[in-house]
């Protein structure tokens, strides 16, 4: 038994919190040091570097832009060793990203989280990536993860974007843009790592990019490819198995850019990603990384993803326009065993009942799910320069949902199982025949909508800028469910197919004031919106009344400032924010089985309201020394208590919401220096701090869990030579092996109310980096 998570790695907090005070410290040394040596001017290689976002539909200054925007270059990304989409919580104050135990990640901006649909959109270059919905409803916390080699920049853009970026944007925005092919270029880069995992093993990963000009100045191709393979670190004592959570991954991009004529511009993406690996969640009671479940918990994700674009220069404005079409198809397993054991022990002793929930141990279940998804939209944008700036456009999106929910026997020896739809005799560790189905659903889901927007920038003078933007939007969800086999131990009998839909249109809005006092400062105060679509449950034996619930949405009110001095040494950004969300989707039960459903279901209940501060700070005192730290305070509670006439939720007003951390805190010092003039050396040190959450609601719930608060520490030091061709370097993630919990979860599926199944982050991690660019 677990009684006390971070216990082991009490020796390493002194460590930790010198290293936390050093980043502080060396800021307000270098801030003293910059202040006496300012009034001789700043010398030019001390300047921090421009970053120029798009987030507005248009290119701006990250300085000028009156936004919450966070934006980091793929050269700080790599040098932060940020290799994944679910390693972006570094670069952003409030943006937090949890791995799912099924599979995917949820990403959540300013505290925003809850089932459902998306609350932040995530967008490959102009192309939204949603998660796959599932049997649970919930796409939102299925998005893929997304490899971040050759990429510009991404860009994180808190508070809604409702009128630019539509649902699934309520809270926030991340958009990963990748680096465009260039035509007069021949380029490539080839990167190879080899790393160890503290409690697991040895892995490696390689990949690779060229650029090809194929007609000059006219078409070019950029590839981009990638392998990946990583031993696990969870155990399984019942099996008597090491690492069940390999992890292997492979895939690649192609992209096209086409320049008929200096006006036109064509693109085409192809995005290929295949994973093979297990679901990361260990019992809390057996002890960390342990999972000591009766069978094997693969999970497989595959994601296609086609895309073409187009942008037109005309004498006013400049007409873009994106069509994308992705497939994801997802299919894992988790141990259901227990819970015919725990159904069994809950039956008179020598029943049929019971004997009949002991025959059906060991169990999985298993859940195969194919997403196809279209996106189209148009859109007009004023050309720079003038005192108006405009974008109008329309949007049209089709996510297609093929879901299939089985439970299924699995070997006793071995845990392991096969597809059951295949027909196939007995083999060792598969399912036994096709019979042994114990419970088969399926779903077809369907999301349809529409949307037509516009946002407009008047300059009213030559300090004050008055934005203004709206949307309309319009969304049709149906579900079409049917039980093929039913178990009375689940709560589900067979059913035939049955139809359910729902629908809502509506409006969202933005107003945005700024004023710019001076070159370097920027001050903007925004009222803004956000929405997301509702739906139509997907649960076992839930009555059909219950099935379709509404869209929630929000109002952001928004003062900040940002601010550049020390002939821009330093920049430092401030925001306040008050959220107030209503009819917010929560999740909950009717309470017992004969009343409903066994399963947890998504309804609208009760307001709530998410306030508080977040900063970013960039300091460069000296050529080659860099400082960073950035970090949120966000209160988020209940406004009301969650009461429905249906629904069995226990939060009440003041409780906080589960699973966000009220502090974060993202620190950096990197310092490069030359060694002779064809080599140049570098070091780094990372700090992510997240304090402590919860995930219920209710601090008396029977099943409360608290996640204890977190730091982790990762360092790199590395050569290169000063033109850039060749790098080599040293990194450790995780440094002190520190014992992250991000989810537990509990719930009768488990076994009982009480067993608990855990996600933490990766162990300490340490490994080289080679990299060779031609």
């Amino acid at each position: 038994m677990v009684t006390d998570e971070n216990a082991r790695t009490n020796w390493a907090r002194p460590l930790k919190a010198m290293l936390l005070a050093g980043v502080a410290g060396m800021a307000a040394t270098g801030a003293a040091a910059q202040t006496t040596s300012a009034g001789a001017g700043a010398e030019g290689d001390t300047a921090m570097e421009e970053i120029v976002v798009t987030a507005l539909k248009r290119s701006t200054s990250l300085q000028t832009t009156p936004a919450a925007i966070s934006a980091v270059t793929g050269q700080t990304l790599a040098r932060m060793g940020v290799t994944d989409s679910q390693d972006l919580s570094k670069i952003a104050p409030g943006l937090i990203i949890r791995e799912n135990p099924l599979g995917g990640a949820r990403v959540t901006i300013r505290n925003i989280r809850a089932a459902g649909e998306p609350t932040v959109g995530v967008y490959y270059d102009e192309t939204p990536i949603i998660g796959s919905s599932g049997v649970t409803n919930d796409s939102g916390s299925s998005t893929p993860d997304i490899r971040l080699f050759d990429v510009d920049r991404v860009e994180v853009l808190r508070g809604p974007q409702g009128t630019l970026y539509g649902a699934g944007s309520m809270a926030g925005t991340v958009r990963i843009l990748f680096q465009q092919p260039k035509n007069n270029l021949y380029e490539g880069q080839i990167t190879a790592q080899a790393a160890d995992t503290a409690h697991g093993g040895h892995g490696g990963e390689v990949q690779g990019m060229v650029n090809l000009p194929l007609i000059e100045n006219r078409l070019a191709a950029r590839v981009v490819a990638f392998y990946r393979d990583r031993d696990g670190y969870i155990d399984d004592s019942t099996l008597h198995l090491k690492n069940v959570n390999d992890q292997s991954s492979k895939g690649g991009r192609l992209m096209l850019r086409f320049t008929p004529s200096e006006r036109l511009t064509l693109g085409a993406m192809a995005v290929v990603q295949t994973t093979r690996a297990s679901i990361n969640n260990w019992s809390l009671s057996a002890g960390p990384f342990d999972a000591n479940y009766a069978t094997l918990q693969p999970y497989d994700d595959d994601l296609h993803l086609y895309s073409l674009s187009a942008k037109w220069d005309l004498d006013f404005a400049t007409v873009s326009a994106n069509a994308s079409y992705s497939r994801r198809e997802m299919a894992y397993n988790y141990d259901f065993s227990t819970y015919f054991t725990y159904v069994a022990g809950r039956l008179a002793s020598g029943s049929a009942g019971q004997q009949l929930a002991l025959s059906q141990a060991p169990s999985t279940a298993y859940s195969p799910q194919v997403t196809d998804t279209y996106t189209q939209e148009v859109r007009i944008s004023s050309r720079e320069g003038g005192p108006l700036q405009w974008t109008a456009g329309v949007y049209n999106s089709r996510r297609e949902g093929d879901i299939d929910s089985y439970v299924v026997a699995a070997d006793k020896a071995t845990g392991r199982m096969m597809t059951p739809l295949t027909e196939a005799a007995t083999t060792a560790g598969g399912v036994t025949r096709p019979a042994n189905v114990y419970y088969h659903r399926s779903v077809d889901d369907v999301l349809k909508q529409t949307a037509v927007f516009g946002e407009g920038t008047l300059s009213l003078g030559s300090k004050v800028d008055l934005t203004v933007g709206a949307r309309y939007f319009d969304y049709k969800k149906s579900v079409v469910g049917a039980v093929l086999v039913g178990n009375t131990l689940i709560g589900s009998a067979a059913s035939a197919p049955a139809l359910y839909k729902t629908q809502e249109d509506g409006w969202v809005s933005k107003l945005n004031l700024s004023y710019k006092a001076t070159h370097d400062i920027l001050v903007y105060g925004e009222a803004s919106q956000g929405y997301r679509p509702g739906g139509v449950n997907q649960v076992i034996g839930l009555p059909a009344s219950l099935a379709p619930y509404q869209s929630d949405s929000l109002w952001n009110y928004e003062l900040g400032t940002k601010t550049a001095w020390f002939g821009r040494r330093l920049t430092l950004n401030v925001d306040l924010f008050r959220i107030d969300w209503k009819n917010m989707q929560v999740t909950g039960t009717t309470g017992t089985q004969s009343n409903g459903s066994t399963f947890s279901f998504i309804s609208n209940a009760g307001d709530a309201r998410s306030q508080g501060v977040e900063f970013d700070a960039n300091y460069q005192p000296m050529a080659g020394l860099q400082l960073q730290l950035s970090g949120s305070y966000i209160d988020a509670k209940l406004m009301s208590n969650q009461t429905s006439s249906v629904l069995n939720a226990p939060g009440l007003k003041g409780d906080k919401i589960p699973y966000v951390p009220e502090a974060t805190l993202q620190g950096s010092i990197q310092y490069g220096w030359a060694l002779s003039d064809d080599l140049q050396a570098s070091v780094r040190t990372d700090v992510t701090y997240n304090s402590t959450s919860w995930t219920q609601f209710r601090r008396t719930n029977a099943t409360l869990q608290k996640l204890p608060g977190f730091a982790t520490v990762g360092a790199r030091a590395g050569l290169e030579s000063r033109g850039g061709g060749w790098s080599a370097s040293v990194f450790v993630s995780n440094l002190f092996d520190e014992l992250g919990l991000v989810e537990k979860g509990n719930s009768v599926i488990y076994g009982s109310a009480t067993a608990v199944r855990a996600v933490s982050v990766t162990p300490r991690t340490i490994g080289f980096d080679l990299s060779k660019r031609f």
